[in-house]
């Protein structure tokens, strides 16, 4: 297979895989329980500054790419830059799905709805980091950033997941209740989210994994 044709394959792969994790951020926004840990801060500065959630999530991520070059400093690679354009990608993708999901998809009418919806935008959010990590072409920049301090640290990837995970969520419900006064964004589906979307993962990485990989076999065999 050309090479041409096989990072088509793997290009088509990456951004199913963002729009799938961009369309489980819209249906976790729908929940009104909160949204997932790296998407909580966009979720809340759309709220406080009443613009699009895309355009913060766009601006949101560029601000983890100056994160990672203050963290690496004369490590961060400029091929990170590129990471750019996949954060305008995803916030593109928000903008899309969050319209998507309010035209296709009833109003939460009570909690267990809610909890439903919750649910299902883990288990979207989980096959689209499983999709767009096996195409494996750029990741986004809050994974740069975990990745970032691991390298600087020396702790484990998982850890330093935790450690920003928790961070950013901190961070998102400050600002709410500073400028809003209570919570929004940040409730108790963020919680099931940062649990929850891991152990989805998994569950797919078993079985999932090996198929996907099986359809993506040429790029390995190529590089």
């Amino acid at each position: 297979m050309e090479k041409g044709a096989i990072w088509f394959k793997r290009s088509i792969i990456y951004l199913i895989g963002l729009f799938t994790m961009a369309f489980g951020v819209s249906v976790s926004k729908m929940s009104d329980l909160g949204v997932s840990p790296v998407n909580s801060i966009p979720s809340v500065l759309s709220e406080i500054l009443n613009i699009d959630m895309g355009i913060c999530t766009t601006g949101v991520f560029t601000m983890f790419i100056i994160l990672q070059i203050l963290i690496l400093r004369r490590d961060f690679k400029k091929f990170y830059l590129l990471q750019i354009f996949c954060s305008v990608i995803f916030g593109v993708f928000v903008s899309v799905t969050n319209r998507l999901a309010a035209a296709v998809l009833p109003v939460c009418t009570n909690y267990g709805m809610r909890l439903v919806y919750v649910a299902v935008s883990m288990v979207l959010i989980a096959l689209g980091i499983l999709l767009y990590l096996e195409a494996d072409i750029l990741s986004l920049p809050g994974e740069g950033v975990m990745k970032a301090i691991s390298h600087k640290t020396g702790i484990h990837i998982s850890t330093s997941k935790l450690f920003f995970d928790w961070s950013v969520v901190i961070i998102a419900a400050a600002l709410s209740f500073a400028f809003m006064g209570e919570f929004i964004g940040v409730r108790e589906g963020t919680i099931f989210a940062a649990f929850g979307v891991g152990i989805c993962l998994k569950f797919m990485n078993k079985h999932l994994q090996k198929p996907l990989r099986g359809f993506l076999v040429p790029v390995a065999e190529e590089f």
